[in-house]
């Protein structure tokens, strides 16, 4: 956490639970945030079941994801969706720093190499609206903990229903032609890791993913903070 304080101040008090800590997590919060120790799903990085033999889960069987392989760091559910709903929705802009923590940790226990970070873009509208996009600041912290360039080289081309509460069908549907290449970026023969803040069902970065692509990137690689549980 050391390069969160130096860009946030500690004010004292946990960002979650509010009781006095020198940290911006404290270490009740922190140590609860549903962190996924079990074996992982060689393609989105969910945790496998207990005795399940297979090393893709079932639902990744069933896909034919344009990406190479997806990390997560914690499960979308108790502490971990608290920290991603204050950066999301309470505009807690100092979480973004936490989040990339624990995602350069990931990418280094993970090994994983790329060229670029991409952040997974919001459409106008929405940035508009909400005055930031989540995955474009922790991106930029990424960027500066690991020392790769971070390219803002996707484009959202059109406003799409939110995926929240959207079965898989409508996922995919929603997004299909949702995205572009930047054309002023060379993308060409580049292994991209494009960073998103949530994997529920993996449409919105495999659709991210076939553009790039169909640009010349040679691999994709994808790292959110959470994923959805399967269900």
């Amino acid at each position: 956490m050391r390069l969160i304080k130096l860009l946030y101040p500690p004010k004292n008090k946990c960002i979650l639970c509010g009781i006095k800590d020198p940290n911006l997590l404290c270490h009740i919060c922190s140590a609860s945030i549903p962190f996924i120790h079990e074996r992982k799903c060689l393609k989105c990085g969910k945790g496998l079941s207990e005795g399940y033999a297979e090393n893709i889960c079932p639902d990744c069987l069933k896909e034919n994801f344009s990406f190479h392989s997806a990390y997560s760091c914690f499960y979308y559910t108790g502490k971990g969706k608290e920290l991603i709903h204050k950066l999301k929705y309470e505009g807690k802009l100092q979480v973004a720093g936490i989040l990339a923590e624990y995602m350069a940790h990931e990418i280094k226990f993970e090994n994983i190499h790329a060229d670029i970070l991409v952040p997974v873009p919001i459409h106008q509208k929405k940035l508009e609206k909400r005055g930031f996009n989540q995955a474009r600041l922790i991106c930029e912290h990424l960027s500066e903990i690991l020392g790769i360039p971070m390219w803002d080289c996707l484009i959202r081309t059109r406003d799409t229903r939110e995926q929240f509460g959207l079965d898989k069908a409508a996922r995919k549907l929603n997004v299909i032609g949702a995205f572009s290449v930047n054309m002023l970026y060379n993308v060409n023969n580049k292994r991209i890791l494009l960073i998103d803040d949530v994997y529920t069902t993996g449409s919105t970065v495999d659709e991210c993913s076939k553009v790039l692509l169909a640009s010349g990137a040679e691999k994709i690689y994808v790292l959110t903070a959470a994923a959805g549980i399967n269900t």
